[in-house]
């Protein structure tokens, strides 16, 4: 789990198609298989072999894994040098706000930084398991009430009866 933490992955990371780039943005933003698959045009079971592969080059423990390694890397890229600034600076002039897009990169970059640190935290899939135990007894318990007023149901409809 260590290795989304870790730099020398990067040129793995680098040498991955844009296919697969795509595809692991969009398991980022919580796609499953078959809607990736419908998003890109292909079938849910190449976008499933091409993840296991994925992960299988980056060391990725999962496909969650393999997005946070993607998306760490390309937040941490520096972008492309697009021939400098624009004529007349990017200043704010008298009586403009900045643009809050001109100012926030390295912000942008602190955030994401501090998002995958706590997407990475041991704590949280304690705390998933903990919850999934909380559902799976309230689903029980939803259950066992709709079993109960269907035999309470049985037993008027009975004693209504006869």
């Amino acid at each position: 789990m260590s290795a989304a933490l870790d730099y020398e992955d990067r040129p793995a990371i680098a040498e991955l198609a844009e296919i697969d780039r795509e595809i692991l943005r969009l398991v980022a933003a919580g796609r499953t298989s078959k809607e990736i698959a419908r998003a890109l045009g292909r079938s849910h079971y190449t976008i499933d072999d091409r993840i296991k592969d994925v992960c299988r080059t980056l060391g990725a423990d999962n496909r969650g894994h393999a997005a946070v390694m993607l998306l760490r890397e390309e937040a941490l890229t520096p972008p492309p040098d697009l021939g400098g600034a624009p004529p007349g600076g990017l200043e704010a002039r008298p009586g403009r706000l900045a643009h809050a897009g001109e100012d926030s990169g390295s912000h942008q970059r602190r955030r994401l930084r501090a998002l995958t640190d706590g997407l990475m935290d041991p704590r949280l899939g304690r705390l998933a398991i903990r919850l999934s135990v909380i559902l799976v007894g309230i689903a029980m318990a939803a259950f066992l009430l709709a079993s109960a007023i269907t035999a309470v149901q049985g037993v008027f409809l009975t004693v209504l009866r006869g």
